[in-house]
């Protein structure tokens, strides 16, 4: 039992009680860079540590009304199956070919990770384009006199459905090869797609289906043995305070200072993997 593991959970915790995002991210890294946990192991135990995280968030969501079911189940509609597809390509190669599936996990995780980096840097900028473009499409419905609710063709109704679930495919793959970008790869696709999601739907609807995904990558790192679950208690000992504490120190570190340094801290880390 290595309490330094909840020093760990309790730092993880701190970083996205400040930033709600990017924190989680870091825990496989550390795990493999600092603990030198085996990639397979590192990637089982922070998934399963992060599905129970985010059963507690999905829940106080859930009853706060701000998950939209639809948009969660049609990225759940992609990223279940492939994320189960992942985790068993996974285990197969590594009980064949442990070394190689190590390599490939750790190159993998390094690329996820200058990509999750991108999108906390970018992701600002990236809603004060989506909010001026939705204001913008507001304004011109309304001087047309057209209902702002109505639908407006085929994309709303055969292919926005379609691409959400090949979104939810894409990143449900990866996070059952990493364990990271269940939220911050979706959170800006969402945002683009269903732009009439407000601020706390969309954060509440990104929280619920990342539940969902890393939930079936525990089933399935479960079945294989590759989850270390006193690790994981030792993590969740640590970040569950960790998380009320980041929350309380969000009202004095602004976010702007925050994202940036995780951002380069993940890279850092990805360029380490690499």
């Amino acid at each position: 039992m290595d309490y330094r593991i909840s020093l760990v959970g309790l730092f993880i915790g701190i970083l996205v009680g400040l930033t709600g995002m990017g924190g989680g991210s870091l825990l496989a890294p550390i795990m493999i860079l600092f603990f030198k946990i085996p990639p397979v192991w590192a990637v089982g135990t922070d998934i399963a540590y992060s599905t129970i995280t985010k059963s507690v968030g999905s829940l106080v969501h859930i009853r706060q009304k701000n998950v939209n079911f639809k948009v969660a189940f049609l990225l759940a509609a992609g990223s279940i199956p492939a994320t189960l597809l992942s985790v068993t390509l996974v285990q197969s190669l590594h009980k064949q070919y442990s070394h190689l599936i190590d390599t490939f996990i750790l190159h993998a995780l390094g690329v996820t990770l200058l990509l999750v980096a991108i999108l906390l840097v970018t992701k600002p900028i990236i809603m004060k384009w989506l909010e001026r473009r939705n204001f913008e499409a507001q304004k011109r419905a309304a001087l047309r006199g057209q209902p702002l609710g109505e639908k407006t063709g085929r994309w709303e109704k055969y292919y926005r459905p379609a691409f959400t679930i090949l979104v939810g495919a894409v990143v449900g793959f990866l996070v059952g090869l990493t364990s990271v970008g269940s939220g911050t790869l979706i959170i800006a696709a969402v945002a683009f797609m269903f732009p009439k999601l407000g601020p706390k739907e969309l954060v509440g609807t990104d929280i619920f289906q990342a539940f969902m995904l890393l939930a079936s990558g525990s089933i399935g790192y479960l079945t294989s043995g590759t989850v270390n679950w006193p690790m994981v208690f030792l993590l969740l000992l640590g970040s569950i305070p960790g998380v009320l504490l980041g929350s309380k120190l969000s009202k004095y570190i602004p976010d702007r200072y925050m994202r940036p340094l995780i951002a380069t801290v993940l890279a850092v880390s990805g360029f380490k993997l690499i």
